[in-house]
Parts: C-alpha cells; structure tokens; sequence
C-alpha cells in the first residue's frame, strides 16, 4: 500500500506546514496558549511522519539518526575550533554511512490486486461480503459488507477478539480519528462509506491503511494479510 502511505505522508507534511504557520503567527502576536496548543499537535504530526517514513523506507529511521549527528557535530565545530579535526573527521565517517544506506534499493511493498477485485466484487453485489484478516491467530479483521447504498466497514467485535488490549484508550481515539464511531449496538467500531461517493477502491485502501499503520501499528500486524471471501447465498 505504498501508495496510500505517500498519500498519507503527503497529507500530514501539509498539515504540519500549516501548524508551523499558525506557531509562528501566535508567538508573534504573543498568544503563547495558542501556540503551546499547536506545538502538542505539531509534535503528534512529526511523530505520525516518522512512522510512516519508516514503513516506506527500512532505512528511514538510521538515516535520521546519522543526519542528526551530523547536525549535532556541526553545530560544536563552530563552537570549538580547537576540535574542528576531529569533528571533521566524524562528520565524514558518519556521512559514508549514510551514503551507503542512500544506495541501498529499497523493495516496495504491494498489496496486490486481490483487494481491489473484493471491493467491486462487494459493489458489484457479485459476493456478500469479504474479510480482511489482519492478524488472523487473534481474530483481528477488517470486514466489509454493503447495506442501505453504503459500504460498511467494520472492525472485529469487541466480544470476539482473542485479545483484551487491542482497543485501548489510545487505539480508540485514533479509530475515532479516522472516523470509525460504535455501532447501534456498541458492539464494534465501523464506518460507513457511501457507495454514491464510490469511484474506485483508494479511499477504502487508505482507511484500511489509516487502520493498519495509525491504529494497529504496535501491534506488528501481519505482513502477508489474508482476504476470506463470503459468497452471495
């Protein structure tokens, strides 16, 4: 789903321009409670960014780090003349490495066409539903149904689970984020898609990848997902 990473990662590098905007503009104006508010959101945005980076390049978070020393050494050579060698020196080596790993060919990740012929299957009325195993040996799915015009997008009850942590505090208000909200019945967290809106499967391959890398994303969910396909009756 690389593709709707980029897209993801695209989305929060506009929003952190526009906090940065909104930072700087407060701290002028001295609205300093405005700008500490900002500040936590910024600091959610970046750490959302190096999540994502990550996924798309193994190498991502070694990189920052190799570009943070160099950053760090650079800023005591000008303090210190007297160990502008030595800091030289560190900065070359660190800069070889880095090099190296910016050779590196990074393999994509695909999830295949699989997925897409489910959602126009399910559009299509040609199968009743489909499910999107996420980790399978602990019943934690992703399942898709339609009813009443929209696709409905469902996550794993909460009374079927195999295991008891899954929807935390924190997992649920990133749920939230995306858009999922309890059903009637408050037993799982959906969302529905109106099948009017429906062109093609990105939107639902984004919430599905929102769900994956936002939500479930401590809990090393699967890399070789599965699709279980529920025929009409």
């Amino acid at each position: 789903m690389n593709e709707e990473i980029n897209e993801l990662i695209s989305h929060y590098e506009e929003e952190k321009t526009q906090l940065e905007l909104w930072i700087k503009g407060a701290v002028e104006q001295s609205d300093y409670k405005s700008a500490h508010v900002n500040q936590k959101a910024l600091i959610y945005i970046n750490n959302q960014l190096r999540i994502f980076k990550a996924l798309n390049d193994p190498y991502y978070l070694k990189k920052e780090e190799y570009e943070n020393h160099i950053s760090l050494y650079e800023k005591i050579s000008l303090n210190h003349e007297q160990v502008s060698d030595y800091i030289k020196e560190q900065i070359q080596k660190i800069r070889m490495n880095l090099d190296d790993l910016n050779s590196r060919k990074i393999a994509a990740f695909h999830d295949g066409q699989e997925f897409d012929d489910a959602v126009f299957d399910l559009v299509e009325n040609k199968i009743s539903a489909f499910i999107f195993n996420l980790r399978k040996e602990e019943n934690l799915y992703i399942k898709f149904s339609v009813k009443k015009n929209k696709i409905i997008i469902r996550l794993t009850p909460f009374a079927d689970i195999l295991v008891s942590d899954y929807f935390n505090k924190p997992t649920v208000t990133v749920l939230k984020q995306i858009g999922f909200t309890k059903n009637k019945l408050r037993t799982c967290f959906q969302i529905k898609y109106p099948l009017d809106s429906f062109k093609d499967a990105s939107p639902i391959k984004t919430i599905v990848s929102r769900v994956i890398y936002e939500a479930f994303y401590n809990y090393q969910v699967n890399k070789s997902t599965t699709l279980e396909i529920i025929p009409q009756s």
